[in-house]
């Protein structure tokens, strides 16, 4: 059983956090299953994309600006807008679902000074002659996306997957896969599916009068299945890949026992992976990038870390067992100690929890927040603003019924 005690939280705040959100379309060249954006508005303009960017960094403090949609690559300014970010002394990172990705737009945006991706690829995506494919087979697409990022050189490169109930099962297969790419792989990340089922549950607006959620993308008719949440994604990494350790979370925004964030790094090479940093070198990444630059750290300038990281093993027990599992393979195979040692990151993400009064249990400091007529909002609600007005309240019919 988790155990908050043995994680750093995460001293992320509203107004100092590592990460801006920025949207700058809500158009997407194809359409995922539980996506929480909807088409209503288009590209927006670069001059107002440059005034948000603006916007985050005086009340943001972020480190990088996640660029997200819809399908970011597809707007017509992402180069300069790239360009315009990296200016700012902010490091770009593109949210994309890969589509569109080519070799020569790949090199533009890196000229531009992009930092890197995080790339979208899961089996409930829609894409074209992926249909009813595993996660194990699209392996070989992310295999695809990962060998074009690391022939550019130089970028960071992040994988997310949705993991529904029917795929939970399918989360070591991707794992697997990105240990067996950790020079080109530096983080996997896993959000948990969720929906507002439409048979179920009844919303009211801000002005308590009942509106038709079936116009939000991230409802359904009925969903019969039970949630996954992220403490089993986690015991299933645990259980089949033992030398992985989370070591920071983020909290609910209401419920005490929520981890809505649980991030660890694995540190090793491309012959092995040697074990997790633990609690203190977590604290000291965050704690010390913020002394050093002012900001806290969501994504490192370069997974290539070394072996300078095993000097913080004498205060990290858990990173301690890393270094001695290296000092063993190096002995066994003395070729190895010429091996780059490399963090790779896995981040396990727990969506909007209902609860029976009608809120929703978010993340504590939502870290994906973003900006809408010039206030911050969590993305994953977003529409319910450009829809109703403001968050919803969403309640069990039969609740409901008894409330009246």
């Amino acid at each position: 059983m988790l155990d908050k005690r043995n994680f750093y939280r995460l001293p992320w705040s509203m107004n100092d956090n590592p990460i801006a959100w920025i949207e700058i379309t809500d158009i997407c060249n194809i359409h995922c299953e539980g996506c929480y954006r909807q088409y209503m508005t288009g590209h927006k303009s670069l001059e107002q994309l440059k005034e948000e960017v603006l916007f985050f960094k005086q009340w943001r403090n972020p480190d990088n600006f996640s660029i997200a949609g819809g399908e970011p690559l597809i707007h017509p300014h992402i180069v300069e807008l790239v360009a315009f970010m990296a200016g700012q002394g902010i490091k770009p990172v593109i949210l994309t679902n890969g589509q569109a990705l080519t070799p020569e737009l790949l090199h533009e945006l890196k000229k531009a000074g992009l930092a890197g991706f995080t790339m979208h690829i899961d089996s409930h995506q829609g894409r074209p002659h992926w249909k009813d494919k595993s996660e194990k087979e699209h392996n070989e697409l992310r295999q695809k996306y990962a060998d074009m990022v690391a022939a550019e050189g130089g970028l960071y490169l992040v994988f997310n997957s949705t993991v529904y109930p029917s795929t939970f099962h399918e989360i070591p297969d991707v794992v697997r896969w990105g240990q067996e790419n950790f020079e080109k792989v530096q983080g996997l990340v896993f959000i948990t599916y969720r929906t507002a089922t439409l048979d179920d549950n009844v919303a009211t607006d801000k002005n308590d009068q009942q509106v038709d959620i079936s116009k939000l993308s991230y409802t359904r008719e009925t969903f019969d299945e039970r949630f996954v949440t992220s403490p089993e994604v986690y015991q299933i990494i645990k259980d089949n890949f033992p030398e992985y350790e989370a070591s920071g979370y983020l909290g609910g925004s209401i419920r005490h026992d929520s981890y809505k964030w649980l991030i660890g790094a694995q540190v090793g090479s491309k012959h092995k992976v040697y074990g997790s940093v633990g609690k203190k070198t977590m604290e000291l990444a965050q704690t010390g990038h913020h002394l050093w630059t002012g900001r806290y750290l969501a994504y490192l300038s370069t997974a290539k870390i070394g072996s300078k990281i095993f000097w913080l093993a004498p205060w990290d027990s858990t990173l301690r067992q890393a270094w001695k599992s290296r000092v063993n393979d190096v002995l066994r195979h003395p070729g190895h100690l010429l091996d780059g040692v490399y963090t790779q990151s896995i981040g396990i993400i727990q969506a909007p929890d209902l609860l029976p009064d009608g809120r929703a249990d978010m993340c504590d400091s939502c870290p994906d927040i973003t900006i809408y007529n010039g206030q911050f909002v969590n993305s994953c609600r977003m529409d319910e603003y450009r829809l109703f007005g403001g968050f919803l309240s969403v309640t069990e019919k039969k609740q409901a019924e008894q409330q009246q």
